[in-house]
């Protein structure tokens, strides 16, 4: 008997050249049984690890459940109401620096996480380019570290949330929703631009939660295919008087709430 659990031991690639006292010869060959039926099953939750001083086996949660834990921490800690396309595995580490501004904005991202978990008073990104640059991707990348250190996003497209806004003033929720948007630890809209604002929900709505955000410190993340120029623009509504003065107004506080960050370039 001793000697076929030797043989086992020897046979199994991991513990072929392990040293081992004889009294742990029983415990390494339980680890050796647990370990090969671990690796037969892909859905396996808990994977054994083998520990000396004292020779024991523990149970620790396979990377692939650690990842499932991890999935189902930031969807609680993310609220995607308002956004379909939200990447639920984005990561900074991912995202492709190949020319000097994904460089710079990948630094930005990284410098306003670390200024956020230190306490320190910092401004979001204001995240611009053409299409199918990364905007989304990045911004999605730091929702989810935030998410993992418990912090309470609010990740919304800005199209679903203009209609979603409006229903509420049919079903009695706009009050509650706006609240939502303004107290929430981090805003992020995406694609800001990407649809007609009536001047009711600029000023109203998107220009009171971006105000109350500014005053009170919290922080606000854009994406928008549009620069700030161009987004002053085409927040302007044709049909109300000298409404410059309105955009300008909230442009003033994109501007102090936010760093611009520029991304021009697809990968191919």
């Amino acid at each position: 008997m001793l000697n076929d659990m030797l043989k086992e031991i020897k046979q199994f690639k991991e513990t072929s050249n392990l040293e081992f006292k004889n009294e742990d010869i029983l415990v390494v060959y339980q680890y050796v049984l647990q370990k090969k039926e671990y690796l037969k099953n892909d859905n396996n939750p808990f994977e054994p690890v083998l520990e000396f001083n004292p020779t024991r086996i523990e149970l620790r949660p396979s990377k692939r459940y650690q990842d499932m834990l991890d999935k189902a921490e930031k969807k609680r800690n993310i609220n995607t109401i308002y956004h379909n396309d939200y990447i639920l595995d984005a990561y900074l580490e991912d995202f492709e620096t190949f020319n000097d501004e994904r460089v710079e904005a990948l630094k930005v991202a990284k410098e306003f996480l670390e200024n956020y978990f230190s306490n320190k008073l910092t401004k979001g990104l204001y995240v611009f380019g053409k299409n199918r640059t990364g905007k989304t991707f990045l911004l999605s990348a730091i929702a989810n570290e935030l998410a993992l250190k418990n912090v309470k996003v609010v990740f919304a497209y800005i199209p679903d949330l203009i209609r979603n806004i409006h229903s509420g003033m049919n079903d009695n929720t706009l009050e509650e929703k706006v609240k939502l948007l303004k107290e929430c630890q981090v805003l992020i809209l995406d694609d800001l631009g990407s649809a007609v604002m009536s001047s009711w929900f600029r000023d109203q709505v998107f220009g009171s939660v971006i105000q109350y955000r500014l005053s009170l410190g919290l922080p606000v993340i854009i994406s928008s295919n549009l620069n700030i120029t161009q987004l002053e623009n085409h927040l302007i509504d044709p049909k109300i008087d000298d409404d410059r003065f309105n955009t300008v107004r909230i442009i003033t506080r994109i501007n102090e709430l936010t760093t611009p960050v520029q991304l021009t370039k697809t990968r191919y």
